[in-house]
C-alpha cells in the first residue's frame, strides 16, 4: 500500500469516469493535451508557528489556521514556515539522502524493493518505479490492453528508498545493513517519527481552519495513521540534454497524491511545480530556505467533497531549447512524507460538506483497496 504519488489527471476541460466501490463518478478534470507551461507565479506561504511554539495566542492560531484552509481550498497546495522543523534538521536529512545515493548500486541493492508493488518498501533503481496518472491507465487500457508495459515506454529517470514505521503491521521495513551504511536505520527512524508528529500537528491546524465540532475533529484526525505513513528518498540523478533528446525519459510524470496529504522538502534546484485549478498553469515551486510544501492527497479531497482538490503535480527539467548544447540538468534531491489513514479506515465524506447545492461525490472507500487499484502498474510485476 502506498502514499506515493498516484496520478490522476485533475482539472477543468474534460470529463473523466473513476470506478470504486461499484459506482461510477464523473467528475472535472483537466485534459493533458491541455496543460499549460509552467509559470514563475507565487506559491502562498503560510506561517504555522502558532501552532508550533509555546505561544498561547489563541487569535494567532485562528488566523494562520484559516490561512491555511483557505489556500489549500483555492489551490490544493501551500508552501508552509514555521512547521517545527529546524534548518539543521532539514540539511542533516539531505545529507543523509546523498549518502544513501552515492553507495554503488551494488550496495543499494542489498535492500531492494520487491517485484511487485508491495510491500512498498527498500530501494528502487532507476526506471524500476512508474507513475502515472488515472488518464493514462485509461488511455492505454482502450489502445492496447497492456497498460504496464505502454506506461514504461517512458522511463522515470529517479531513484528511490521508501520507508514506514518500525510499527507498521501492514509492511515491513527493508533496511541496508549497518556495515553498508551505519546508523541509517537509526536516523530515518528517528525521521520518521519527526515528520509523522508535524504532519499530526498540521491536520490539527486544517481541523482548527474547516471550524469542525468535535466528532468531525475526530474524523478528520484518523486520516493520519502515524503507524500508515511513508517516508520516501528522491534522487533525480544528472542528465544531458543529448540523452534528454535522444531517450524517452521523464523526471516525473504530472500526478495526484493517493494518500491524505504529502509534506515536501526540496533541495536548491527545484523543478517542482503544480497545477494551479484556476488559472490552468503550472506554478513552479521556487525552493524557500526552511519552507515546505503541502499538497492535498485524494483522500482529503473524499472527505471534504471536493473543498479540498488533490494537487496535480510534476518534476521538470528545464526547456531543452534553452539549454546549451553540451549541458548536462543536475542532479535532483527531495524528501516527500505521505500522510494516510491505515489502509482498513473507510474513508467517508463528511456530511457538513454535502447539501442540496453540492450532493456527494464519492462512495466511502476503504484506504488500503483503494491504493491496490491506483497503484496496479508502479512495479512490472504488478500486471
Amino acid at each position: 500500500m502506498r502514499f506515493h504519488c498516484l496520478p490522476g489527471l485533475v482539472s477543468t476541460s474534460s470529463l473523466r469516469l473513476f470506478r470504486d466501490s461499484g459506482v461510477v463518478h464523473t467528475y472535472s478534470t483537466p485534459s493533458s493535451n491541455n496543460l499549460r507551461f509552467s509559470t514563475m507565479s507565487t506559491i502562498t506561504t503560510v506561517d504555522l508557528s502558532p501552532f508550533t511554539t509555546t505561544s498561547t495566542d489563541k487569535d494567532a492560531r485562528i488566523k494562520s489556521a484559516h490561512a491555511l484552509v483557505e489556500t489549500c481550498h483555492s489551490h490544493g497546495f501551500v508552501k508552509i514556515k514555521g512547521h517545527g522543523v529546524s534548518k539543521q534538521e532539514i540539511d542533516e536529512a539531505f545529507i543523509w539522502t546523498k549518502k544513501l545515493f552515492d553507495l554503488p548500486t551494488s550496495e543499494k541493492m542489498k535492500a531492494p524493493h520487491p517485484a511487485s508493488n508491495m510491500p512498498h518498501r527498500g530501494y528502487s533503481g532507476l526506471g524500476q518505479e512508474k507513475v502515472y496518472s488515472k488518464d493514462d491507465v485509461s488511455t492505454q487500457s482502450a489502445d492496447t490492453g497492456k497498460v504496464g508495459e505502454q506506461l514504461r515506454k517512458i522511463s522515470d529517470f529517479k531513484e528511490s528508498y521508501e520507508i514506514g514505521s518500525e510499527q507498521d503491521d501492514q509492511q515491513q521495513n527493508i533496511w541496508l545493513p549497518d556495515d553498508v551504511l551505519l546508523d541509517f536505520r537509526s536516523y530515518m527512524t528517528s525521521l520518521y517519527e519527526r515528520l509523522a508528529d508535524v504532519s499530526n500537528v498540521i491536520l490539527q491546524a486544517i481541523g482548527v481552519g474547516l471550524d469542525l465540532d468535535e466528532k468531525a475533529y475526530k474524523s478528520l484526525m484518523e486520516l493520519q495513521s502515524k503507524r500508515h505513513c511513508q517516508l520516501r528518498l528522491l534522487h533525480y540523478p544528472p542528465i544531458t540534454k543529448q540523452k534528454l533528446e535522444t531517450e524517452s525519459f521523464t523526471r516525473l510524470p504530472a500526478h495526484t497524491d493517493w494518500g491524505s496529504f504529502t509534506l515536501l522538502f526540496q533541495d536548491a534546484h527545484g523543478g517542482l511545480e503544480l497545477l494551479d485549478p484556476k488559472s490552468g498553469d503550472f506554478l513552479q515551486a521556487v525552493p524557500e530556505e526552511g519552507a515546505l510544501v503541502l499538497n492535498i492527497g485524494d483522500m482529503l479531497q473524499r472527505f471534504t467533497n471536493d473543498y479540498f482538490i488533490s494537487a496535480l503535480h510534476r518534476v521538470t527539467v528545464p526547456s531543452l531549447k534553452d539549454l546549451p548544447e553540451d549541458s548536462e540538468i543536475p542532479a535532483r534531491y527531495s524528501i516527500p512524507f505521505f500522510v494516510g489513514p491505515a489502509p482498513s479506515h473507510l474513508v467517508a465524506t463528511l456530511p457538513q460538506f454535502v447539501s442540496g447545492g453540492s450532493p456527494a461525490r464519492y462512495e466511502p472507500v476503504k484506504f488500503g483497496e483503494y491504493g491496490a487499484l491506483v497503484s496496479k502498474y508502479q512495479y512490472q510485476q504488478s500486471e
